[in-house]
């Protein structure tokens, strides 16, 4: 006599089992890093339209004055604190670089002294690249104390001045994005002071007893 024997189905609870555990895992989509700008390979040169242009700009004068019967030596000190230096940039190209850049974060050296037709030496301090007018203390210049032999009732009047070269020039850079390795160039016009030079100093004796 045959006897049959029930076998229950579990095959596809197993394979439920093992299905489940095989899915593979998931992966976040990651956020790309941010992008650092630098510009390298600045170079001002002379180019249309590019001029020196010299102005004269009034110092703090003040006077000095003796009342007594003899000369008397007074000491007038000078300073240049009101001189800055100025920049302004002005980029002619901006359509092609890159939308997230940000010029004016961007610090970068100014010229300072001309030769031939391209700058040779530069600001100690950097600038921002930005189209408003920036100004910083121009600082090359140190007080300077003179001595003036004063006649009897008499005063001096002292004015100064100095001459300012206001420069406007091409300049040419490289953009370099720092996480991508991709370079853009950059052009446009710098305008600024560059430097100073030719202090002067005049002297104007008055009587104290003229009305």
């Amino acid at each position: 006599m045959k006897r049959y024997f029930s076998v229950p189905l579990v095959t596809g609870a197993i394979f439920a089992v093992f299905s489940s555990c095989s899915k593979p895992d998931q992966v976040e989509p990651q956020e790309p890093l941010p992008s650092l700008y630098e510009l390298e390979k600045i170079r001002y040169y002379e180019a249309v339209p590019a001029s020196m242009d010299t102005l004269i700009l009034k110092l703090k004068g003040g006077s000095v004055s003796n009342a007594g019967e003899g000369f008397s030596t007074q000491t007038f000190e000078s300073s240049f604190e009101e001189l800055t230096k100025t920049s302004l940039f002005e980029i002619t190209n901006k359509p092609a670089l890159p939308a997230d850049v940000k010029l004016e974060t961007l610090a970068v050296s100014v010229p300072e002294r001309w030769q031939g037709n391209e700058a040779y030496a530069y600001f100690p301090e950097k600038f921002a690249l930005h189209s408003a007018e920036q100004q910083k203390p121009y600082g090359a210049y140190r007080k300077e104390t003179l001595s003036i032999k004063v006649p009897p009732k008499s005063a001096i009047s002292v004015d100064r001045q100095i001459e300012a070269y206001r420069l406007t020039c091409s300049f040419t850079a490289v953009l370099v994005n720092k996480t991508t390795g991709q370079q853009f160039p950059v052009s446009g016009y710098w305008k600024g002071i560059s430097h100073y030079n030719n202090a002067s100093i005049k002297l104007t004796q008055r009587s104290l007893d003229a009305k």
